[in-house]
């Protein structure tokens, strides 16, 4: 990685928020936006992960000291906020159309006939070839440059407003580059529409940490996207590594009638100014302002081509697909989708085909749209994912955290999708048997959902069989530990009964040190394997207890000083730098998955608290707790029952307390909001406006932990406006109309 830069600012100190000038902010905050860019958004990082993580923490100290400085666009905003009460509709300013498809040359023959009739200018390339990607489509709005609004598609007219889920991911700018087109580039007001995807080997990773918690896999990265930013927790968002990818660029103006009024112009210009101070946004103001635009057109706008909107794009701060190309003209656009369409296996994300778009745009506004379609595009459909065959040459089992016996499938190597694949997952014995599966058979194998190797079947119906073929058989004794595998009434998983089995040991220690839930850096399989084997641990709380000369002591070959050393670091600093969902996640109780583990955290606030009601009042507090789960949307009784039951175990506090006494002090959870007709604010309703000495998304959550809730507009139903400094005009005069009484952020503290 290039490290040639400047390092003062790289090598800052937390500690330096207390001497550091709001100037000096200014300037730590640019640098490490730009770094964030080079690494999110160019996948070329500038510096180290430890020079990157070094001024982040920088900048989150110099933020904390002095709240009143951070910036709308600091790359420390994207960590997601408390849980939403739901999604809001939200109109779109400019429909986003679907595309109408064709499957071969024939059907592009045909569409290049009716663009050839619109009569695009033979000065520009004629077409643009952009890969499908299969996601989420989203659509942002950007004021004087700043994100105000994120939606899905919903039906192309009207989607959900998701704009704090997608503030978490780093490829969508807050605020866009001015400094790349020299600011006049960037329009006042802007639609960008885009697809968000999450990369394959994410996928994997979310896939991998969802069947270890027990919970259902994704079918595909396309759910896995959708799903992620469609959560009502924006913190469960953040933690996927999910990817925008800008196609689209609306210029959006004011429309003429209102225009043409001055009054009507002074309005407008008022809620503009609103929207823009507002922090955080006034999604009432994005939706005065919005609504009263419409797309500027060619004529009007910067653009000529949409691929000069593409360069514009990436100009700003987006990402745009790299496999993006230019051509001349329909014989060139039929070789590039031949070229594309092989190199789609190599690709890090999911396609389902090949966009073919008329790049003059002035021929895009007079070809116009059939219903939902526009004429001046097709989605060229290609192959969904490739089928390979090969050999079965055995099949074993995994144990995992659990017990759960996991037939795997060895398969003769063979490439698939740009890989080399050596086994797939077989899930059960009962898939093994519908499949009728036999060692030495030839086999059918996809990659399902363009990642996860998958069995079809037998090739050709068992004919290829030689009489050679060996049927195999469940194991009756776990191979790990020879305890018995049972299989419990109508359950499909049969597990190893034998708690103290080593594999499972070491995949529940693997689980907790994974990335998605503790993330002990440098913690491998073989290693968490040795140091079982040498008895240096029988849990993950034993990590905590291991010392450096452990380590260097393990029986056989003990690891270096240097590996040793960083392992030490690396636990150390999940001590006090872990929050409480990901902790809970790694306990690996059966049913709490990632984001399960996100719900109960608040209910559980501490571990220290935890440790203390299971010591004092476990029946009272295991009551308390079942409650509070069965009131929390998300949490079912099946995943309560399994809390229940891994609580009542003594076992677990006292793994719990082993992991106090070994310094482990995950971060606590914002307390839940006390049930409907307790705290001091019970039945209250409140509309927050302007600016207040913490984040509105934290205000509120003191609302909803005092027993009130947080709305956005103001009506009869309302029971105070708390204002802070530049209040919102709409809503001061709401709360006039209502007689609802203004209070401000000092009176609502001493009501808490």
């Amino acid at each position: 990685m290039n490290e040639t830069h400047d390092q003062s600012l790289l090598h800052g100190d937390a500690t330096a928020g207390g001497t550091i000038t709001a100037a000096g902010y200014r300037e730590l905050v640019a640098r490490l936006s730009n770094l964030a860019h080079a690494y999110y958004v160019l996948d070329a990082p500038l510096v180290s992960d430890e020079a990157y993580d070094r001024l982040y923490r920088t900048v989150e100290a110099v933020e904390t000291l002095n709240p009143r400085w951070v910036l709308p666009d600091s790359p420390t905003r994207r960590i997601g906020g408390p849980p939403l009460a739901g999604f809001r509709k939200a109109r779109h300013p400019a429909p986003l159309l679907s595309l109408a498809n064709v499957f071969d040359n024939d059907g592009l023959v045909a569409f290049d006939r009716r663009i050839g009739v619109a009569g695009p200018s033979p000065d520009m390339t004629r077409y643009t070839v952009e890969p499908k990607l299969d996601g989420l489509t989203l659509a942002l709005l950007y004021a004087e440059g700043r994100l105000v609004r994120a939606t899905t598609r919903g039906d192309g007219e009207i989607g959900e407003e998701v704009t704090a889920q997608a503030t978490t991911i780093r490829t969508i700018p807050l605020v866009l580059s001015m400094g790349a087109t020299g600011g006049a580039g960037v329009p006042r007001f802007l639609m960008i529409r885009g697809e968000v995807t999450l990369p394959l080997d994410a996928f994997a990773r979310l896939n991998e940490a969802r069947e270890a918690a027990g919970e259902a896999n994704y079918q595909n990265p396309r759910n896995a996207a959708a799903g992620s930013v469609r959560q009502l927790n924006p913190r469960i968002t953040a933690g996927r590594a999910l990817r925008f990818t800008a196609y689209t660029a609306t210029v959006l103006a004011l429309d003429e009638p209102v225009s043409a009024l001055p009054l009507e112009r002074l309005a407008f210009e008022a809620d503009v100014a609103e929207l823009v101070a507002s922090d955080p946004i006034d999604q009432d103001a994005v939706t005065r302002v919005f609504d009263r635009l419409r797309p500027s057109g060619v004529a009007s706008g910067p653009f000529a081509t949409h691929w000069e909107a593409l360069l514009a794009m990436r100009a700003w701060g987006f990402r745009t697909n790299p496999h993006n190309r230019q051509c001349v003209d329909l014989e060139e656009t039929v070789a590039v989708l031949a070229e594309l369409q092989d190199l789609r296996a190599g690709w890090d994300e999911e396609t389902d085909g090949l966009v073919v778009k008329v790049n003059d745009l002035a021929t895009q506004e007079r070809l116009g749209r059939v219903a939902k379609d526009p004429r001046w595009a097709v989605a060229y459909k290609v192959a969904v994912s490739e089928v390979v065959v090969t050999r079965l040459l055995d099949i074993s089992v995994q144990i995992g955290r659990t017990g759960a016996v996991t037939p795997l499938a060895v398969l003769e190597p063979v490439r698939l999708g740009g890989v080399t694949v050596s086994s797939a997952t077989l899930h059960n014995d009962d898939q093994v048997r519908a499949l009728d599966l036999r060692i030495g058979d030839w086999v059918r194998v996809q990659r399902a959902g363009g990642v996860i190797p998958a069995i079809l079947g037998v090739d050709g119906e068992g004919s290829r069989r030689d009489g050679r073929e060996t049927e195999w058989t469940f194991p009756t004794a776990c191979p790990a530990c020879d305890g018995p595998i049972v299989r419990d009434g109508d359950e499909a998983v049969a597990r190893c009964t034998n708690a103290s089995c080593p594999a499972q040991r070491s995949a529940r220690v693997r689980h907790f040190a994974g990335r998605s839930a503790v993330d002990i850096a440098g913690l491998g399989g073989n290693w968490i394997d040795r140091l079982i084997s040498s008895a240096l641990i029988a849990n993950a709380a034993d990590l905590y207890h291991v010392t450096l000369p452990d380590l260097l002591a393990i029986d056989g070959h003990g690891m270096g000083e240097v590996l040793a050393q960083k392992l030490c670091d690396a636990v150390d600093r999940t001590r006090r730098q872990t929050s409480l969902a990901r902790f809970l996640f790694g306990l690996g109780i059966r049913h709490v998955g990632s984001e399960t583990a996100e719900l109960l955290a608040p209910l559980v606030g501490s571990l220290d608290g935890f440790c203390h009601r299971l010591r004092t009042d476990r029946d009272e507090f295991l009551g308390e707790l079942g409650a509070q789960m069965l009131e929390t949307k998300g949490v079912g009784p099946v995943v309560a029952q399994s809390v229940n039951d891994a609580l009542s175990n003594p076992s677990m506090l006292e793994l719990l307390e082993r992991f106090t006494t070994g310094g482990m002090s995950p971060v606590p959870a914002a307390q839940s909001p006390k049930p409907p007709g307790q705290g001091p604010l019970a039945g209250k309703t409140l509309v927050l406006t302007g600016t207040m000495s913490e984040s509105r998304d934290a205000i509120a959550a003191l609302v909803g932990a005092s027993g009130g809730k947080v709305t956005d507009a103001v009506s009869g139903a309302t029971s105070f406006v708390v204002a802070g400094e530049k209040p919102g005009g709409s809503k001061i005069k709401g709360a006039a109309k209502h007689s609802v009484p203004v209070i401000d952020e000092v009176t609502l503290r001493s009501m808490l």
